[in-house]
Formats: C-alpha cells, sequence, structure tokens
C-alpha cells in the first residue's frame, strides 16, 4: 500500500509541471490520505481509553446466591493494582451491562466494612469489588 501511495505522489508531483492533475488522481490521494489519518485516529482513542481503565472484564452471569449481583471475569490492565485477576461478584455494574459475555472497561475497589455483606451458600463463593466506573469495549 505505501508503494501505491508513493506512486501515486510521484505522479502527481510529476504533473504538477504541467499544471495537470486528474480528478482521479485527487480523489485517490484524498481517500488514501483520510483512511489513514483516520486508523490513526482510532488506534489513539483506544490507547486512551484503555489508559483511563485499570481493568478489562467479561460479564459471566448473575450469581446464584448474591440477589442480581453478576459474576466477571475481571482482567488487570494495571500492574500496580491491589486486585488480582480473577472472577468477582461485580456490584454496582450498571443494568445495561448485566448480560453474559458483555466485554466492558472498568475502574473498580475493595469494598470497605460497611458495604460488605453475606450471601448464601447455594453457589460457588466469590470475592466482591465495587465497580467505580466502565465503558462497553467496542
Amino acid at each position: 500500500m505505501d508503494a501505491t501511495i508513493g506512486f501515486l505522489f510521484h505522479q502527481a508531483l510529476q504533473n504538477t509541471h504541467n499544471n495537470i492533475f486528474t480528478m482521479k488522481q485527487l480523489l485517490v490521494l484524498s481517500i488514501l490520505a483520510y483512511s489513514l489519518l483516520a486508523g490513526c485516529e482510532k488506534d489513539k482513542d483506544e490507547d486512551q481509553i484503555s489508559s483511563d481503565f485499570k481493568f478489562k472484564a467479561t460479564v459471566l452471569s448473575m450469581g446464584l446466591d448474591c440477589g442480581d449481583t453478576f459474576t466477571i471475569s475481571l482482567e488487570n490492565l494495571d500492574s500496580d493494582s491491589d486486585i488480582e485477576d480473577g472472577i468477582y461478584y461485580a456490584d454496582n455494574l450498571p443494568a445495561e451491562y448485566k448480560e453474559e459475555g458483555v466485554l466492558i472497561y472498568l475502574n473498580c475497589r475493595e469494598p470497605n466494612e460497611e458495604e460488605v455483606y453475606a450471601c448464601t451458600t447455594l453457589g460457588p463463593s466469590y470475592p466482591h469489588i465495587i465497580v467505580t466506573n466502565s465503558l462497553l469495549v467496542e
């Protein structure tokens, strides 16, 4: 692709001596330049999003024994976090993300003493985390 762009620029520069640019050349150059710039912008946005969040998670299912609290599989994106990768009950997870298989970025913290609550022993026991903010991965 870089060779094609170089060739088109070379042709366009040669034609400047004659002040002749074809519409086709200008259109192709414009489309290529736009697509390259748009691709770079997307990477920049993705880098910005991942730097705003410390975790990436997949919503697994509603827990069996903690009301409507969902379980998530948490992946740590920040090596400085005390919270390890694993499965957690996600307290304060927004309702729009309470669907199996949803992939989200999030920030979270461990619950304080007032936020800890007991669950039944019907299903497996997982530690709780409090979701502080989240965003759907696109």
